[in-house]
């Protein structure tokens, strides 16, 4: 049973991780001008830096966590950045229904999830802590 946990946070780790990053995190490092434009249209404080932070959030810590490297902190990271964009970007800065920002809310519930449970037996951090 417990193999089955491990493989069920992988299949989790490696889908969320994969999906936030090529969805959400690639885009932006592409072209960060239209996410930074976004921002500040909508009144988001500091937006460049705040872009360059979200970024982050959605490109370097989702591959740590798709490989199992520091999975606890890199879920927080990438779970706060979730939050942050659902709950003051989407609902109280913009005011968008609840069907905008659901996703935002479901990341931020799986990268809760990986951030309480960690990588499991299939990442990197395993590899060292034998």
């Amino acid at each position: 049973m417990k193999n089955l946990n491990d493989i069920g946070l992988f299949v989790l780790r490696v889908g969320a991780g994969l999906t936030i990053l090529v969805a959400h995190g690639i885009p932006k490092i592409i072209k960060p001008e239209g996410f930074i434009g976004a921002l500040a249209a909508n009144g988001f404080p500091l937006p460049k830096l705040s872009a360059y932070l979200s970024i982050s959030a959605e490109t370097i810590f989702p591959l740590m966590i798709i490989v199992g490297l520091l999975t606890r902190v890199s879920s927080v990271i990438a779970a706060f950045n979730m939050l942050v964009a659902g709950i003051v970007f989407h609902l109280i800065i913009k005011g968008d229904p609840f069907g905008t920002y659901e996703k935002a809310i479901l990341y931020f519930l799986i990268f809760t999830a990986l951030a309480i449970t960690g990588s499991g037996k299939y990442s990197v951090e395993k590899l060292f802590n034998k």
